[in-house]
């Protein structure tokens, strides 16, 4: 019977197969499979593995962060990594650099087993994951938002710190209309510059390998690789895709050696990990709490003699505006558009469908603007309407005026927004208080829906909001750094 051994590498979003087949004596690269698990490793898996004629592979062994799942030997990161890269290139010197979905490494592989490895904090500035996550901010994927910015030569200058206040960053620098290629390539090089801090130049093994992913990226290479040039370093081309399954081939490696039958296929999920996360109890026990009100009804618009006043409100990821009838305050038009990094094009979206609705042929007589996006937008809508008739407003006076026209008792006001959340304190209709996360994203809505994104039955935070209030209980996540939210996240879906 033809000898087949399968190494496989479960990591936090996708999973690898390398299948060896024995030829001759020799072990011979026959298959590679990747897919993304969507929060579903188990199943997807199992799918995966049927199609491969799971019952007859004569050896399996497992890596990767999500490895405990499966009831086949776990190989170590750092040694499937060594056994993979030996299997292809011998016992040659090399930095090998990984830069996957919820971290990154540098393994020098050294002669007489001196090999060293080095990985990133818990921090996920640098990854694979937080690539994506801003990437898609603006309607871009990973390989997308690489080519469009590969050749920019004046990148925006961001830097490698704290991956939520990078985020603030880009935000910023979009909502006052740079260049999103420059800001893409500024993201992409900071990346570098943050992966860069674990190779050790005047020790580590001039000739670099780059594996993972990002490590495919044209804008990553180039910048990592100018970077190995400075410092007397090479970085090796990519051989076609060998450098995504560096670790699935080392584990198929170590069960050829191992020569241990793999379970059948039934049997390869072991038993569900007791759930030792703490439970609160379900978010529909607290809804007689809650006082939702209707929105607001837009009224009809009497005639072209009417006069209105505009205000926008130009977000991280949504914009919004609305049209006041200037005696009564009623709405009469309102609209939303996803701001996608383009403040400026959120802001004439928005205009063209009030001009191209009934109330596009009333008399505007001031415009108010606020959000990240308020100091660009308010430029834009200067040169329509005049600088005398716009207002560039702060987020905490538009809150408190917006929530005192629908309630004069209102005192206390938080409000969750796509970049931050904000708290707001009332005092006889003043402020008197105001507070907002200074860093973290746990309690932004952007931090939501990137999770939400993660499950495969989830389209938006719509839909997600249903789901949580359908729950008949929940886990706690804790209150701290958004990075490790996300991370317990993960491990609940495992277990």
């Amino acid at each position: 019977m033809l000898e087949r051994y399968l190494g496989i590498d479960v990591g936090a979003e996708t999973v690898k197969v390398a299948e060896l087949t024995v030829d001759g004596g020799d072990l011979r690269w026959t298959a590679r499979h990747r897919l993304e698990h969507h929060s579903q490793p188990g199943p997807q898996l199992l799918c995966q593995l049927g199609d491969l004629d799971w019952e007859n592979v004569s050896g399996a062994s497992v890596t990767g962060r999500l490895g405990r799942l499966l009831t086949l030997p776990r190989i170590p990161i750092k040694q499937a990594q060594s056994v993979g890269h030996r299997h292809l290139h011998g016992e040659t010197e090399v930095t090998i650099v990984s830069i996957g979905s919820h971290g990154f490494s540098v393994l020098e592989i050294l002669p007489e087993g001196t090999d060293q490895f080095r990985q990133n904090s818990r921090c996920s500035q640098g990854t694979g994951n937080f690539l994506r996550q801003l990437v898609e901010r603006f309607q871009l994927s990973v390989e997308e938002a690489s080519e469009l910015c590969e050749d920019v030569e004046d990148p925006a200058p961001l830097s490698g710190r704290c991956p939520v206040i990078l985020k603030s960053d880009m935000t910023h620098l979009a909502n006052r209309g740079e260049c999103r290629a420059g800001i893409l390539a500024g993201l992409y090089d900071a990346v570098c510059e943050n992966v860069f801090v674990l190779v050790k130049p005047t020790s580590s093994p001039p000739l670099v390998r780059m594996i993972g992913g990002v490590g495919r990226s044209r804008r990553i290479r180039s910048t990592f690789g100018q970077l190995l040039e400075r410092r007397g370093l090479e970085l090796a081309p990519p051989n076609e895709d060998d450098e995504l399954f560096y670790e699935a081939l080392g584990c198929a490696v170590l069960a050829s050696e191992a020569q241990q039958r793999p379970p059948v296929l039934a049997c390869l999920l072991g038993e569900p990990e007791q759930n030792c996360f703490e439970e609160v109890p379900a978010l529909a026990e607290f809804l007689a709490m809650v006082d939702r009100r209707p929105a607001a009804p837009v009224a009809a618009v009497r005639g072209d003699d009417q006069r209105l006043v505009v205000g926008y409100d130009i977000g991280s990821t949504g914009s919004k505006a609305v049209a006041l009838d200037v005696e009564n305050r009623e709405i009469v038009w309102q609209g939303y558009v996803n701001t996608n990094g383009d403040p400026v094009a959120a802001a004439h979206g928005l205009t063209r469908e009030l001009l191209a609705g009934p109330a596009g042929g009333c008399a505007v007589m001031a415009v108010g603007t606020t959000g990240s996006g308020r100091e660009i937008a308010g430029s834009l809508l200067a040169s329509c309407f005049g600088g005398e008739s716009v207002f560039i407003l702060n987020e905490i006076a538009a809150h408190a005026a917006g929530a005192l026209h629908y309630d004069p008792d209102v005192d206390t006001i938080f409000e969750i927004g796509g970049q931050d959340a904000k708290y707001v304190r009332l005092e006889q209709g003043r402020v008197i208080d105001a507070a907002m996360n200074e860093a973290c994203s746990a309690g932004t809505g952007s931090f939501i829906e990137e999770q939400g994104k993660k499950f495969a039955d989830v389209e938006n935070v719509v839909q997600l909001g249903e789901q949580a209030l359908s729950a008949c209980g929940g886990a706690s996540l804790g209150q701290h750094c958004s990075v490790f939210m996300a991370e317990v996240i993960d491990e609940c879906v495992a277990a």
